[in-house]
């Protein structure tokens, strides 16, 4: 029977599994596109679309954090509903990401695509875009991958069959990648690992 504890525990021997070289790539990645105040695009449907909005809130508050830090440009793909739904109605669904890219992206920015299948239509569309314009494309998915996984330049994967869990690591990947970022940048992490 499944009890919060037990799901606790399996959540942390999920998280135990994630490829940790992928990881600071990820923070190599986002730190390289500061550096060049390029442009961090992040994507996701459903509950992944709320990770990429946390994901951008979460990089843009950063500096606040950190001082002397140059703030992040990050956009979510999915916050602008009157476009979403524009692009969704007018021309399909799977190219909804995709169209913003073709008007935003330029080379050397980052897309940040967050799929627990790997496999969602209008993800894969916003990847291909975004290889197609020169932007680096950071991917986290679980699973094995799907689809996506081959199309990023720096995959972290959540090797796991659970969508739930799935979505929960990678909202903690994401609070992660941010506090060490800050850390990197100068501030300080609000996680104390056990020295309070």
């Amino acid at each position: 029977m499944l009890t919060f504890s037990n799901y606790c525990d399996e959540l942390g021997r999920v998280l135990a599994r994630i490829d940790g070289a992928a990881f600071d790539a990820a923070v190599e990645a986002i730190k390289k596109v500061q550096a060049a105040d390029k442009v961090i695009y992040v994507c996701g449907n459903g509950g992944s679309a709320a990770t990429a909005s946390h994901m951008v809130n979460d990089l843009v508050k950063a500096p606040a954090d950190a001082s002397g830090c140059r703030p992040f440009r990050a956009f979510a793909l999915t916050d602008c509903v009157p476009l979403l739904t524009a692009f969704a109605n007018d021309v399909e669904y799977a190219r909804a990401l995709a169209l913003q890219l073709d008007a935003y992206g330029r080379a050397g920015d980052l897309l940040v695509a967050f799929s627990g299948s790997g496999n969602s239509a209008n993800v894969l569309e916003a990847a291909k875009a975004a290889k197609a314009k020169g932007l680096t494309v950071l991917g986290f998915t679980g699973f094995q991958g799907g689809k996506l996984g081959p199309l990023c330049d720096i995959h972290v994967n959540v090797p796991c069959d659970s969508m739930a869990q799935i979505e929960d690591a990678h909202l903690i990947i994401e609070h992660a990648l941010v506090e060490v970022l800050k850390e990197s940048f100068g501030g300080k992490s609000s996680v104390t690992c056990g020295n309070a």
